[in-house]
């Protein structure tokens, strides 16, 4: 149990369950948590491969659904364990979990066919200024209506992002139909970048500057 430190939801009191596993590549990935043979939950050791039902049995006889914001599922890449993942949001909805799902949003298909078990979407618009990789959209465009509902869109920036890459953003906004999105600086560095908040204002975005407080915070 942690908090949000990210994106809309900062300091929202949630259950974490991380996913092993990405293979979209990002450069300098904060998060390259390698598949372990066992690990610890709410102080209990676990064998992987888990099963989902195991899991979510041993989650619900000891965190009331009332007493937490949700259970965020992230990763890696989530999307990329489809079977485990899909069965294991079924089950939390069935126990009352509001369920919370970080993805990269480079497996739009997957997401479509997983909407119904999903509460809140946290998406990740990744530049090739920042990570080397960066979102299609194309992509975006397949993205059903319900999913878009549900998501919000983070965007982390590094010290060299564009007025190319803030177009890109805002076309990839209106295809969603958002008009907010969260900024976080690559590493925490401490500067916030005036020109590009305002370039999103001028082109109708509501864009905040938000630091990434489980760092500061020294939490996981």
């Amino acid at each position: 149990m942690s908090v949000q430190g990210e994106g809309k939801y900062v300091g929202a009191l949630q259950l974490f369950i991380r996913f092993s596993g990405c293979d979209v590549g990002c450069k300098g990935c904060d998060t390259d948590y390698s598949f372990c043979d066992t690990f610890d939950f709410e102080g209990e050791k676990f064998v992987n491969p888990v099963e989902a039902k195991e899991l979510v049995i041993f989650l619900s006889d000891r965190i009331d659904p009332v007493g937490i914001h949700s259970v965020a599922i992230t990763g890696g890449e989530p999307l990329l364990q489809i079977d485990f993942l899909t069965e294991l949001c079924r089950l939390l909805k069935r126990e009352g979990y509001k369920v919370f799902l970080e993805t990269s949003g480079f497996y739009v298909d997957i997401l479509n066919g997983l909407s119904q078990f999903l509460d809140i979407v946290s998406l990740d618009f990744k530049l090739k200024s920042t990570f080397g990789v960066e979102f299609f959209l194309d992509d975006l465009k397949k993205m059903n209506e319900d999913v878009r509902k549900k998501v919000y869109v983070k965007l982390i920036v590094s010290e060299n992002i564009s007025k190319e890459d803030v177009d890109k953003v805002i076309n990839g906004l209106d295809v969603l139909g958002k008009k907010e999105i969260y900024l976080h600086n690559l590493n925490n560095y401490n500067k916030i970048n005036m020109s590009i908040l305002t370039e999103f204002y001028k082109r109708g975005i509501f864009a905040y500057f938000i630091p990434q407080v489980h760092k500061f915070l020294e939490i996981r």
